[in-house]
């Protein structure tokens, strides 16, 4: 069975959402947006590897963990 490396995330006071960076496992299932604000949301699946976004490594942050519609503009 393969060990998934300890998950590197946090709330971000600034925001109040929890966010990730790339190449780190997601800490929750839901859309993710850059926290720069530019670029649609992203469904990410709970443990899988954060996303690079226009071939950089970015800062996500969780926009909704039920369905993803609510918050969203």
């Amino acid at each position: 069975m393969k060990k998934i490396s300890q998950t590197r995330w946090a709330s971000n006071p600034t925001l109040g959402a929890i966010s990730a960076r790339t190449g780190f496992h997601c800490p929750r299932n839901g859309f993710w947006r850059p926290v720069s604000g530019v670029g649609e949301p992203l469904f990410v699946f709970e443990g899988s590897l954060m996303p690079a976004h226009a071939g950089h490594s970015i800062e996500w942050y969780l926009v909704d963990a039920r369905s993803g519609h609510p918050g969203l503009d």
